[in-house]
């Protein structure tokens, strides 16, 4: 081979090795500058993990400052499926320890992946007991992380309202749902680092996070707990297939006590009684209404406590017969006296007087068809239609709360804004300033319309619910359920009493809800009625009220 042949072989060797060096250097560049986020991100994802764990969730109070759900130190457990040890004694140990279902337990275990949450939540006391014991069975692969877990001091009082969290600390309803960002705080955030063989060799925070803020309630304890306990057992007695008792304070808009049953049991729950269906089910309010019609038109200066009816029954309204219950007839009757006997047909000629446009009026003034902003998930509406698409039987039967429906909260603001002269406000359960929606009647005509309905408990339908010095007033109401496609049905019926006292001077509303789909005979005057007399007697019981008068004699017969 000639000199200039071995030149030019060398050259073109070079020039190949420098192209190939260059291709070479350029894939560095590549890696190691032009994707280096990306290589780092895809080796972060093979050597490291990120576990957060929930922030310590804030303290949910009552009005006097009773803890009704906190958080306490707790333990989560982690498992390393590669590298555990002695995994069969693992899983008698969660079912022993922890009460796993043996087959919960043995998927978790022989999971093959590097991180398995095994429990998370675990009561301090079990989780050092359940490490103590790894230890002594000498298992290894075990992760324990310092976490928080949530409790509830009352046991499952006022559930309902205040929702459950989660195990990864995200409130699932009520409160704990809606106020969930303000409990829940930052998380805490580790970093977790693995050599080769997926063995953890190095763990460290990387943001401490930061607690949440607490929350602070206008639910009364005291109050809560009495009428969840009147509530569950009228619920028993009187054969009622769910109830509601709410307690409010006419004077702001504050709630004092939303109890239910059937109550929701952390032992064994159940997801559907976890809701206050006082805020999220609409019902048919039946004779409780026409306080709320009779207040429109005393407003109006259409009808006085005095003014004379016909109370017989049956009375045509555009032809079709509307009946008194169970199609009694009175005669002659003040007002003042059909209030007190609840008279369906004088309260559709009250009704007539004040006509479509102005009932609606005032109904829609009173809260009724749109959400009050009570602060709890799934709120209501309820169901007011339109003026234009009301007749004049519409009229007749919304007087005795008929083919109109509402929820509890705002059947209980509406009667808020009769007792306190005539404002309606906001109901809210987390504490703040009152809230004023706007005047739904003169002060004079809810003074009138409360020495009604005082007059009514004590000598009418809602007798039971009197109780010795503390001036009960209010009014029952019993209507049957719809059912879709079906219309009203037999023996489904909601019974309801709205109330408050002292009645000149009212401090407190108290309502009470049953229904059933199982009784015939379910009225409110033997079911709502008495339920809110025991609720009366049990916040004197507790010296949460005293009386305001020796006796209970008031107004005249009518």
């Amino acid at each position: 081979m000639t000199k200039e042949a071995s030149i030019k072989r060398a050259t073109v060797v070079f020039l190949l090795l420098a192209l190939g060096g260059l291709a070479v250097v350029g894939r560095l560049v590549q890696l190691q500058v032009v994707e280096h986020g990306r290589w780092v991100t895809v080796a972060q994802s093979v050597q490291e993990d990120v576990i957060e764990l929930p922030a310590r969730r804030g303290t949910i109070y009552d009005r006097h400052g009773s803890p009704l759900a906190c958080d306490v130190p707790a333990y989560s457990i982690a498992l390393d499926g590669f590298h555990v040890t002695k995994p069969e004694l693992l899983v008698d140990l969660l079912v022993e320890e922890l009460g796993m279902a043996r087959e919960t337990a043995t998927d978790k275990v022989y999971r093959a992946a590097y991180f398995t949450w095994l429990a998370r939540g675990v009561d301090r006391e079990v989780g050092a007991r359940f490490r103590r014991r790894t230890v002594e069975l000498g298992i290894h692969g075990l992760m324990f992380f310092n976490t928080w877990k949530r409790v509830y001091p009352q046991g499952p009082l006022a559930l309902a309202v205040l929702g459950v969290v989660g195990v990864d600390g995200q409130g699932l309803d009520g409160l704990e749902y809606a106020y969930d960002e303000t409990l829940r705080g930052k998380p805490r955030r580790l970093r977790l680092l693995r050599s080769r063989d997926g063995r953890v060799y190095d763990l460290w925070e990387e943001d401490p996070g930061c607690p949440g803020k607490d929350l602070h309630l206008t639910l009364d304890a005291r109050i809560q707990w009495i009428c969840e306990q009147e509530v569950t057992q009228g619920v028993q007695k009187y054969v009622a297939d769910r109830g509601f008792a709410l307690v409010m304070d006419p004077r702001t808009g504050a709630i004092l006590a939303l109890a239910q049953a059937p109550r929701y049991d952390l032992d064994r729950p159940d997801p559907s009684l976890l809701h206050a269906w006082a805020v999220t089910d609409a019902f048919e309010p039946g004779s409780t209404f026409k306080s709320l019609i009779g207040l429109a038109a005393v407003d109006l200066g259409l009808v006085g406590p005095e003014d004379t009816f016909s109370g017989d029954s049956p009375i045509l309204v555009a032809g079709v017969p509307i009946r008194n219950a169970e199609g009694k007839s009175y005669g002659l009757r003040t007002f003042r006296a059909a209030m007190a006997q609840s008279i369906n047909t004088v309260l559709v000629q009250v009704a007539g007087r004040l006509g479509i446009e102005r009932t609606y009026a005032y109904l829609s003034r009173m809260g009724f068809g749109r959400p009050t902003g009570v602060g709890l998930p799934g709120e209501s509406a309820g169901i007011l239609r339109p003026p234009e698409r009301w007749t004049e039987v519409d009229l007749a039967t919304a007087s005795f709360g008929q083919g109109v429906a509402v929820t509890g909260v705002q059947l209980g603001a509406a009667y808020c804004a009769l007792a306190n002269g005539g404002t309606l406000y906001r109901p809210y359960l987390v504490q703040g300033p009152p809230e004023a929606r706007g005047r739904v009647a003169s002060a004079e005509a809810c003074a009138t319309m409360r020495e009604i309905l005082g007059y009514a408990v004590n000598t009418g339908t809602g007798n039971l619910a009197a109780v010795p010095g503390f001036k009960v007033g209010g009014k029952s109401g019993t209507a049957q359920i719809a059912l879709p496609g079906r219309g009203y049905v037999p023996g489904h019926v909601t019974a309801a009493m709205a109330a408050f006292f002292p009645w000149d001077n009212p401090e407190y509303v108290v309502m009470v809800v049953y229904q059933t789909s199982r009784s015939e005979e379910f009225w409110s005057g033997s079911t709502a009625v008495p339920t809110v007399g025991a609720i009366v007697r049990g916040m004197a019981g507790l010296g949460i009220v005293r009386p305001y008068e020796d006796t209970t004699a008031l107004g005249r017969s009518g």
